[in-house]
């Protein structure tokens, strides 16, 4: 395996007009990969880890440094981790920056989108969104600029787009699914907004080459409301369903635009003991792997469903998808639940 190396491109504000809704302003961050030859470009996703006062930190570093060891084992490298919300649950400073810390000691660049219990701690948003960003670590790329400067609900939407030396490969949206809303005197999860949708669709034209959309992937925190669908109409590509889904029950504009730009794929977390994954309208969806045991403890034959999920992405403009099970206690790895090829390799 040649070895890679990275070039971490500054942020650089992107000024656009939005047809209807004035000028909205977003940021463009770029990592480019400089590899000899034309290697894969390896995601490892990581979801739901909800570290909070009753966790046993030692083990759970223990488990999520094992799993990263485990990745790069069997793929040569990882290049990005995903780090898709609900990363803490009800914790402190303490807990939240030793998390992070952890998660930067890989040194592996690592993207960040909020989840619902991510505003769930002893801290403010403005306190979190500096300790997951890269103003605050070396390896993470959420720009904690965007949350002062642009128009777009939300605190963690940015795109990060992976090139083969000059050329740009693939897009990888980072989307802000937020945390509640109330109507009347209940509570429902929330969703992708209008005007984030409308920042979405502007990133996907403005990288248009010879007229064709560049190849995608969305990471965010909780499902849109046509998982229902994708449910009924969808063909299963792998994994379990072992709870109902919680999606937000408001209808988005966001899968249709992303059916007109070339979206490959939209991974969530949120739901802990699912980790099935569809094929809709030449889209896959799916949730990740629950990187941790809290709250939600699903097993199958002795092992528990917790571990991470793969997304090789090749120079070409396919995919691949690999679910590792990695049993939480004895740390032994499964046979995979999930394996899918986009070009049936």
């Amino acid at each position: 395996m040649k070895n890679k190396r990275f070039a971490l491109i500054s942020l650089m504000p992107f000024l656009f007009s939005c047809a209807g809704t004035g000028q909205i302003t977003g940021d463009k961050y770029e990592i480019e990969l400089t590899a000899a030859g034309e290697g894969d470009f390896n995601v490892l996703q990581l979801t739901d880890i909800h570290w909070n006062y009753t966790t046993n930190i030692k083990e759970a570093s223990d488990y999520l440094t094992n799993t990263i060891n485990v990745a790069k084992e069997k793929y040569g490298h990882i290049d990005l981790l995903e780090v898709t919300g609900d990363s803490l649950l009800l914790a402190s400073k303490k807990i939240a920056t030793t998390l992070y810390d952890l998660i930067d000691s890989f040194n592996i660049p690592w993207a960040f989108t909020f989840g619902n219990h991510d505003y769930d701690g002893d801290w403010s948003i403005a306190w979190m969104n500096h300790h997951v960003s890269s103003s605050n670590y070396k390896n993470a790329l959420l720009p904690e600029k965007i949350n002062k400067e642009d128009e777009v609900d939300g605190f963690s939407n940015y795109v990060i787009n992976v090139k083969w030396g000059n050329e740009l490969g693939w897009q990888l949206y980072n989307i802000d699914t937020h945390n509640l809303i109330q109507e009347g005197g209940t509570y429902d999860y929330d969703f992708i907004h209008d005007n984030q949708v409308e920042w979405y669709k502007q990133e996907a034209d403005s990288a248009k080459k010879d007229g064709a959309y560049t190849p995608a992937l969305a990471f965010l925190h909780i499902p849109t409301t046509e998982i229902h669908e994708f449910e009924e109409k969808g063909t299963v590509i792998g994994g379990i369903k072992d709870e109902k889904f919680c999606p937000g029950e408001h209808d988005s504009k966001f899968v249709k635009a992303a059916k007109e730009r070339n979206l490959k794929g939209m991974f969530f977390g949120h739901d802990h003991s699912n980790d099935i994954v569809w094929k809709y309208d030449n889209i896959v969806y799916g949730y990740g792997v629950k990187a941790n045991t809290e709250l939600y403890n699903t097993e199958k034959d002795g092992t528990t469903l917790t571990g991470c999920a793969i997304y090789t992405l090749h120079k070409g403009g396919t995919f691949d998808l690999e679910h590792l099970v990695i049993d939480y206690s004895t740390k032994e790895v499964a046979s995979s639940p999930l394996t899918w090829k986009e070009n049936n390799l």
